[in-house]
């Protein structure tokens, strides 16, 4: 349970404190490595603060519960701490004067300072568990630990499982605190209560630090072997948390960007370390501690080198899991079980090696530390800073100057030479042992270099590289421009020689693809086009999420504005040189100022306010993008706009189940008093937009635009031609909304839905998408948006032109459904068609229309 809840914590506080300072990666790498520096700082002064407890088993296991009990109350109030945190956070801007990295220092002091008390404890807990269980018997640590650091491990992978798929989908992330605080409490009460046997007596035969044998007959290493032996125990920490996150980043591609995929990630790399833990006596008995420590570390070395080859296959991995995702008898199952797999197969053999090591440690340390307790703790901290250092040094160091491969094949390659520099040490110091261990590394090198060279890279996507291929689509129709495996994400630009298209891909997903084929960019464009055009007279424009640079270029064409562009990822903008025929080579313009930051944080501390803000962020339903999504974020864009302000934001209809699109709208509607939903075309996507006051069209402000050259030519672009093209966008207003649509939940901070979407697991149908694009339209049947600049006359020629396109828009959807009307439809008899798609409607009431082989139907009630 100690492992469950430190794990759950751990992950709420990163949900919680990144909603404070930003996900980029400074700030999470900043979360992270405070909450492990507690845990070190913790091991290492619990094991001091144990002096005082020896040879009194009850007071030891009181000492547990209270500190069990301690971190369960500490995170109750947690929350609260934050909310004064959060009061405060101005005055760490200021103190920043202006630097990022003086930024990012502050915001590193502040988590920790945040997290240490909670941290510090569970830091404790071992050396407390430890001394307990092994009492001052050396020959037991190995074994005795390798159950406590096996069975906590295997919690931490249970609370990683609960946290991620359970807790937070149900109870959301406050139900999920208190649930983990009742379990620290259980753990302090049964531990209160608890009355047990002394102390295990002490082995009169067990060594003391100076005595030259263990109670095996093996002698304890020298004192500077010992500190290589130390150093290579910190080394393999770093490379654990290294490789952790390097695998994560390869497995994003096959598995994809979810909240479940991450989970089973990091599930898989705790299973192996617990199980490896749990089963080490069993698989490497007692005795010769050093030769098996370094020959366990040999193994991990060179086994995470063999599977570094096995990365030249993840394209056809991808492909073939996407094969099974987008397949109709696709289940939530079958999907989680074939991820699970995937990440299985990678790490669990390193892993489980690394799970082997922590026992073994803690016992050939002993001769450097003299008791169980310092022994325990101070093994603890030293392998943990390693996993800091890891933290730290992959993401800002490795990858940008090695890649993933490079980096893991620096790693694995420098923990093999380091364990066989300590086995030649241990075997006898000569010049034939360095040389023969060296040459045995150095072909093992060779080897996985010859078969699989780290810097391999090529014009092709999957070939040398991670770069994805879409299913179905040929490789030799696909040139790969650019590709850059960045410090915060995996990039690359592919183009399709058939047309000319090309497609940004971060970390394997499709963000924005740009061509010169009608519609072909045309949701990008209107989301620049569409509220500038709504606005009377924008001055300053936000433009979240850069993608290829088209939204904002588009914004940045019109004269007059200024525009910010906001990026989570600095690496994105060394990919827009390849856009600039859509992107209007937006980076040169004087008027644009680009900031690398997290879209939230920025929205969310920002003092500028604006007339127009507009975004398009990745997927509702990937990992961590719940925070563009929710009501608390509408409510902070909504503070940001000038009176008369406009907020747009897209909707995907293809990458969300009609449940998600229900609820984001219904949270967008929530929080803005006016919303409109637009629609370029028959597309996949919609754009909402929210105001203060309701929006009327205008001619005027249109045609006084398009005397701008490059405006007209960007309008003409996405189909707007005329006055009444630019009506066609618009599909309905919230006054008109099918009141279905507002009975769907709010997607909130705490309630984050879409984490937990379906579609993460089995995608949506065509049909789905056309349902939830359908009801909208359908709130559209008898309405016209509400328009000025016109004469009577012109007014009467624009509505019947608005309700012919709308027949037009209907007609597709009623003839591929055999809807209300297909018939009439079919002959283009629009008004009669409309007569029996308006009795449809009036039969259904206020219910949301399904579609269903052979016809429309209303949903039930």
């Amino acid at each position: 349970m100690s492992g469950w809840t430190s794990l759950t914590y751990e992950l709420l506080w990163i949900k919680q404190i990144t909603l404070l300072i930003g996900g980029t990666l400074y700030a999470i790498s900043a979360v992270l490595c405070a909450f492990m520096a507690g845990l070190a700082m913790g091991a290492w002064g619990g094991a001091r603060i144990l002096q005082r407890f020896t040879d009194k088993p009850d007071r030891l296991v009181r000492l547990y519960g209270v500190l069990e009990g301690s971190i369960g109350l500490y995170a109750l109030g947690f929350p609260f701490l934050l909310q004064l945190v959060e009061v405060g956070y101005p005055l760490l801007l200021t103190l920043s004067l202006g630097s990022d990295t003086l930024l990012h220092f502050w915001e590193f002091v502040l988590t920790t300072l945040l997290m240490l008390p909670a941290t510090f404890m569970m830091g404790a807990t071992l050396p407390v568990i430890g001394r307990w269980r092994i009492g001052d018997r050396q020959d037991r640590i190995f074994i005795d630990l390798s159950v406590l650091y096996g069975i906590n491990t295997l919690g931490a992978m249970g609370g990683v499982l609960y946290t991620q798929f359970a807790g937070t989908r149900f109870l959301g992330i406050e139900g999920t605190l208190y649930s983990a605080v009742a379990l620290n409490l259980l753990v302090f009460a049964v531990c209160w209560l608890w009355r047990g046997e002394t102390m295990p007596a002490k082995d009169v035969s067990a060594p003391s630090r100076t005595q030259s044998k263990d109670a095996k007959g093996e002698p304890p290493p020298d004192r500077k072997l010992a500190w290589l032996l130390l150093f290579l125990f910190f080394f393999s920490g770093m490379v654990a948390l290294s490789s952790e996150i390097l695998w994560t980043r390869v497995l994003v591609f096959p598995l994809g960007h979810s909240l479940y995929s991450f989970a089973i990630i990091l599930a898989t790399f705790l299973f192996g370390i617990g199980f490896g833990s749990l089963v080490a006596e069993k698989i490497l008995g007692t005795g010769n501690w050093i030769k098996k420590f370094i020959a366990v570390e040999i193994a991990v070395g060179v086994l995470g080198l063999l599977a570094i080859p096995a990365l030249d296959s993840l394209t056809v991995w991808t492909q073939e899991l996407d094969r099974l995702f987008y397949d109709v008898d696709a289940t939530a199952a079958r999907t989680l079980w074939m991820r699970s797999l995937m990440a299985f197969g990678l790490m669990i053999l390193p892993t489980l090696g690394f799970g082997m090591i922590f026992p073994l440690a803690g016992h050939i340390h002993f001769n450097l530390f003299g008791t169980v307790e310092r022994t325990l703790g101070n093994s603890y901290a030293v392998n943990t800073v390693g996993a800091i250092a890891g933290t730290v040094l992959t993401p800002f160091l490795f990858v940008p100057l090695l890649g993933i491969r490079g980096s893991l094949f620096a790693l694995f390659g420098g923990l093999l030479f380091l364990a066989v520099t300590a086995w030649a040490w241990h075997c006898g110091k000569t010049l034939k042992r360095f040389v023969t261990g060296y040459a045995t590394a150095a072909l093992v090198l060779a080897v996985v270099w010859a078969a699989s060279p780290p810097n391999a890279s090529s014009h092709t996507p999957g070939e040398g590289n991670l770069a994805r291929i879409e299913i179905n689509t040929p490789s030799g129709k696909l040139k790969l421009l650019d590709y850059e495996e960045g410090d915060f994400s995996t990039l690359s630009v592919v183009e399709d020689t058939r047309n000319g298209g090309r497609t940004l891909y971060v970390d394997g997903f499709s963000t924005a693809t740009a061509s010169d084929s009608l519609g072909g960019s045309a949701y990008m464009q209107a989301m620049g086009l569409v509220p500038m055009l709504l606005h009377p007279d924008p001055k300053d424009a936000l433009v979240m999420c850069f993608g290829t640079g088209n939204t904002l270029g588009t914004v940045a064409t019109f004269p007059g504005v200024s525009v910010d562009g906001v990026e989570i990822d600095r690496n994105v903008l060394g990919m827009a040189h390849w856009f600039e025929r859509w992107n209007q080579h937006v980076l040169d313009k004087p008027n644009v100022d680009i900031h690398i930051q997290d879209a939230r944080r920025f929205i969310r501390w920002t003092d500028r306010r604006y007339d127009v803000i507009t975004l398009e962020p990745m997927s509702p339903v990937q990992a961590g993008v719940n925070n563009l999504y929710s009501r608390e974020f509408y409510a902070e864009a909504r503070a940001r706009l000038k009176s008369g302000g406009i907020m747009m934001q897209w909707l995907p209809l293809h990458l969300v189940t009609p449940e998600d699109a229900r609820a984001i709208l219904n949270t967008f509607q929530a929080e803005f008093p006016h919303v409109s939903v637009w629609n370029s075309f028959l597309t996949r996507i919609v754009l909402m937009v929210g105001t203060e006051r309701p929006l009327k069209l205008d001619k005027r402000r249109f045609d006084a635009v398009n005397q701008n050259q490059s405006l007209k030519s960007l309008a003409e672009d996405i189909g707007l031609y005329s006055f009444i093209d630019f009506m066609d966008f618009y599909i309905s207003g919230n006054d008109a909304l099918n009141p279905t649509w507002k009975k769907a939940p709010v997607v909130t901070d705490d309630n984050r839905i879409l984490e937990h979407s379906d579609a993460v697991l089995v995608p949506p149908l065509k049909r789905e998408t056309d349902e939830s694009f359908l009801n909208l339209l359908l709130a559209r049947v008898g309405k016209t948006p509400p328009i000025t600049g016109v004469t009577e006359r012109e007014a009467v020629f624009y509505e019947s032109q608005f309700r012919l396109r709308t027949a037009q828009r209907l007609s597709v959807f009623s003839q591929r459904y055999q809807g209300a009307g297909h018939a009439q439809f079919s002959e283009k008899n629009y008004e009669s068609a409309m007569r029996r798609v308006q009795a449809f409607l009036k039969k259904s009431g206020d219910r949301a229309v399904r579609l269903r082989e052979g016809g429309w139907s209303p949903a039930r009630p």
